[in-house]
């Protein structure tokens, strides 16, 4: 059944405008009303230091709509500015000057409000404020975290044009292929990039009420706007109403249990980015950029406007680090090379690894098949698993959980591996086990539903134990596999789970009709 615009009014002229007399429609509050799919999505005007003191009109308004007949779901967020011609606007309205003018007793509620003024000068106060660094429309303190998922890192960048999107999900792919469980926000409202690089089509799923299921692409769960309009359609939403609707995105979806979800972040530094770094609990932060000035440039500013949330900020990956002609082997620095590195030396933090410009990158994620999932074994899956390796070793030093390099030691003539850490946890793995759930084993298929069972590996043994870093280890077996990225947080996972995996992996064994060999 279609809805028309007119219907979706007359509903929200039933709720009361903030002053309790009127209506938000002859009031002029209502605006940006979009319909896709059976959804409705609209913004109301309020003053921005008002928004939490007028959440309970927000909710009103959104259920009214939502109990339309024909209408699958409804969306609403509180905006920050009125402009002239907004719809159902009425002859009358209280706005003066582009800006609402509050009733005495919204003013009074105001005043009360932390870090208000009081006196007859409160609504010069919000204007003031606007113009003062630091938070701006719908600013506040920091959410809680997300049910069972440990971790959130944006993935960031001074400006676009920089394979910010392509990073985060092949550093996505890179977390997975180290044994953890991870998702995507893809929080570019306004070019959402990650369902083409993951290949997904489709519209979430109601979960139950105001939660919605992710959709998933090679074992990650993903949420981005791109799921909800068409891919030409443009989207003409204003700061406050794209922080709200990146805010259910995060924190009204069923993302299950997760040990982190990246946040592929808008390029830039405004208002849209303060916000979200202000108020979703980030873990940290990793900076993209190109090794060009231009590009360091804007990649100082990301920096800092982490520093000044106080996120800790877990290191720069330079992309398109150099070019390799595919044809002469000729390696030219189209956008020069190692700045990004110079740029992490002078910041003191840490630099992640450079990315080459490669045409495989870029056909693959063109055509929704990103390299580190389907060229896993070769050298630019490599580098991102690597990467991303270094990025979880940071998040783990920046929460506190860091792990020291253990002690490693081959026993049996490479037919075990001894471990010890700092703590005191000692464990000997067998070389089998190892090879069976190395991780880039473990993540063939990137679905628990496609994943290699990998049989006839009772004799191998352990040639080499290759270091990475501080964070990992790469072991050479003899059969010729070495792709493997041994984070030390996975090494303890093994050795304290061994008993219950090993018996999972003799019963999917036995399931397959395989054996040891």
């Amino acid at each position: 059944m279609s809805v028309s615009k007119d219907q979706i009014l007359s509903e929200l002229r039933r709720v009361k405008g903030p002053a309790l007399e009127g209506n938000i429609v002859d009031l002029g509050l209502v605006s940006e009303i979009l319909q896709k799919d059976d959804r409705v999505y609209f913004s109301i005007t309020v003053p921005p230091e008002n928004a939490e003191e007028l959440e309970p009109l927000r909710q009103a308004a959104q259920k009214v709509v939502a109990e339309i007949e024909g209408v699958a779901g409804a969306t609403a967020v509180l905006t920050a500015e009125a402009q002239p011609g907004t719809e159902g606007a009425s002859q009358g309205s209280p706005v003066a000057g582009g800006r609402v003018q509050e009733n005495q007793r919204v003013a009074e509620a105001r005043a009360r409000m932390p870090g208000q003024t009081n006196g007859p000068d409160q609504a010069n106060g919000a204007a003031a404020a606007a113009q003062k660094p630091g938070p701006q429309a719908g600013a506040g303190a920091k959410a809680d975290g997300i049910p069972n998922v440990k971790h959130l890192i944006a993935v960031a960048s001074g400006k676009g044009g920089v394979g910010k999107s392509t990073t985060t999900v092949n550093l996505a792919l890179g977390l997975q292929a180290i044994g953890l469980k991870v998702g995507i926000l893809d929080a570019d409202i306004f070019g959402p990039s990650q369902p083409r690089l993951l290949g997904i089509t489709g519209r979430p799923t109601a979960a139950d009420g105001k939660i919605v299921n992710p959709l998933s692409g090679y074992g990650l769960r993903v949420m981005s706007m791109g799921f909800l309009v068409d891919e030409g359609q443009p989207i003409v939403w204003r700061g406050p109403m794209v922080v709200q609707a990146l805010h259910q995105m995060l924190f009204q979806v069923a993302w299950g249990e997760l040990d982190v979800v990246l946040i592929d972040m808008p390029p830039g530094t405004g208002d849209v980015q303060l916000t979200m770094a202000q108020q979703v609990p980030l873990s940290g932060a990793v900076i993209v950029s190109t090794p060009q000035d231009l590009a360091l440039i804007d990649a100082r500013k990301g920096l800092a406007m982490f520093e000044q949330v106080n996120v800790p900020v877990l290191g720069i990956v330079e992309n398109m680090s150099t070019f390799v002609c595919p044809k002469c082997g000729e390696e030219s620095h189209i956008f020069g090379h190692g700045g990004a590195r110079i740029e992490a030396q002078k910041l003191s933090v840490p630099f992640l690894g450079g990315v080459p410009l490669h045409m495989d990158i870029r056909e693959k994620s063109d055509n929704g098949q990103p390299i580190t999932a389907t060229a896993p074994d070769g050298l630019l899956a490599q580098n991102y698993r690597e990467i991303a390796a270094r990025v979880w070793s940071e998040v783990e030093n920046a929460t506190g959980h860091g792990i020291k390099p253990p002690k490693l030691d081959l026993a049996e003539d490479g037919k075990s591996l001894d471990i010890t850490f700092e703590d005191g946890n000692a464990y000997s793995l067998s070389a089998e086990m190892l090879r069976v759930m190395s991780p880039s084993a473990e993540v063939q298929g990137h679905s628990e539903s496609q994943r290699v069972t990998v049989p006839k590996k009772r004799n191998v043994g352990i040639t080499q134990l290759q270091p990475v870093g501080n964070y990992a280890v790469k072991i050479h077996f003899d059969d010729g596999h070495n792709t493997g990225l041994y984070a030390w947080s996975y090494l303890d996972l093994l050795g304290s789970e061994k008993e219950q995996r090993w018996a999972a992996y003799l019963a999917e064994l036995e399931a397959q009709g395989l054996d040891r060999g």
